[in-house]
């Protein structure tokens, strides 16, 4: 997980520069980083390399990354220094990457004096339960600004509403709660919102500010944070009809309070939606027709709640769903009367089948079907009969799982004939 955030993020800094190279104003880079014009001098504001210093002072440099920055006459351009990026057109500051600094004291106030920043990165640096500062909604520039995992407490700050350009906010793994989202609408270019672990359990109208004021957001992560259900849809009838964002396509809302109305509301993005996780909060009942109509879906994790099963139309245009978790849940029945609701092109697709702790009944016949499988778990039902040989045909097979079932019979070398995975 965290080297596919470094790939992320390299990938947003890259970006970045290609858009500013397209405004014409180039960037010049540090040393470390093999995209800089050796034909190009530009050197930092001596403002701007003051003002970075005194960040660097409330940083611990554990492993040294900082052995570029100095006063000394060769380490005087700061646009040299690791991480630190200039534009070659104004000699400003516009991106700033301190993760691999391990611990800080302080995030310095000093860091206003950047105002041209529009990437600020302090991903996994230690600040032992400081509170995040309000001047950093004062960097209107910023396009990306990372606390992933910073050990910041306290109140979202509602200057982040000043942000008003901002694409991409992690705020994931810190101890923050907000009393409100009024801040969040302002930020309408947002394609990346992570608001993992905070506290909104008092954001009784966050589907609002979230889903219906964010019409760029591609990606949302708020796992954790004890959210409260939408209201019902005779209480918001404007909430369940409102689409504004045609691009919203992972959607990570595990371990919260939410109930069997979110699957309504996530009805308004059924041609986006790539993937959904409501894993772990209070969904009951049947999975409804119109999921079987987000026909992007890859990724279905609904585990640890109390579903009951699902309808013939319940995943009838899931041609690409590659994952299915329903682990823990209520569901009931036949197995092989749940497997005939997966249509033939999702039987191919799927890699993933997650279906243990549940109390289905019958055979394992019938699942030579799923030609792409992967990792297949029936374990804890209350599956019978013998394990068929035709399981050693299903050759992509590399995890099974059929414990805890009443399972009979031997297991022969023609059950693994052609399971080489």
């Amino acid at each position: 997980m965290k080297g596919d955030r470094r790939c992320l993020k390299l990938f947003l800094a890259l970006l970045i520069l290609f858009l500013q190279n397209v405004q014409g104003g180039e960037v010049g880079h540090s040393h470390g980083h093999n995209l800089r014009d050796a034909k190009v001098t530009v050197r930092c504001i001596e403002r701007e390399r003051q003002a970075l210093i005194a960040v660097k002072r409330g940083l611990v440099d554990e492993f040294n990354h900082s052995s570029s920055w100095g006063s000394e006459a060769q380490k005087k351009d700061c646009c040299r220094w690791e991480g630190v990026y200039c534009s070659n057109q104004t000699g400003h500051v516009i991106q700033l990457d301190l993760s691999p600094f391990s611990t800080g004291k302080m995030i310095s106030p000093k860091l206003i004096e950047l105002q041209h920043l529009q990437y600020l990165d302090l991903t996994l640096i230690d600040f032992n339960g400081i509170k995040i500062p309000d001047f950093i909604g004062s960097l209107t520039n910023l396009r990306y600004l990372s606390l992933y995992s910073c050990n910041l407490v306290g109140q979202i700050p509602s200057s982040f509403g000043n942000l008003t350009q901002l694409q991409h906010l992690d705020l994931y793994g810190n101890q923050i709660q907000a009393q409100n989202l009024n801040w969040l609408p302002a930020l309408s270019s947002l394609t990346y919102l992570d608001l993992s672990r905070a506290n909104l359990s008092t954001v009784f109208d966050w589907p609002e500010a979230v889903l219906n004021k964010l019409p760029k957001l591609i990606e949302l992560r708020l796992d954790n944070c004890s959210l409260p259900p939408p209201p019902p849809p005779i209480l918001s009838t404007t909430l369940y009809k409102t689409n504004s964002s045609t691009s919203l396509a992972y959607v990570d809302l595990y371990d919260n309070h939410l109930t069997s109305s979110m699957f309504l509301l996530l009805s308004n993005y059924s041609t986006s939606l790539a993937s959904l996780d409501l894993s772990y909060n209070k969904l009951t009942g049947i999975i409804p027709d119109f999921i079987g109509n987000m026909s992007s879906l890859e990724v279905l994790n609904l585990y640890d709640n109390k579903i009951e099963g699902a309808n013939p139309n319940s995943f009838a245009r899931l041609c690409n769903l590659q994952t299915l978790c329903l682990q823990t849940n209520h569901m009931s029945g036949q197995l092989s009367k749940f497997v005939q609701l997966l249509p033939r092109c999702a039987q191919n697709a799927l890699e993933y089948l997650e279906l243990s702790e549940n109390v289905l009944a019958g055979s394992l016949n019938n699942l030579t079907s799923f030609s792409s499988l992967k990792i297949l778990y029936l374990n804890a039902n209350q599956l019978s009969g013998k394990i068929p040989e035709s399981i050693g045909q299903m050759s992509q097979l590399e995890d099974i799982d059929f414990s805890i079932n009443s399972l009979e019979g031997v297991v022969s070398e023609t059950h693994f004939s052609k399971l080489s995975n």
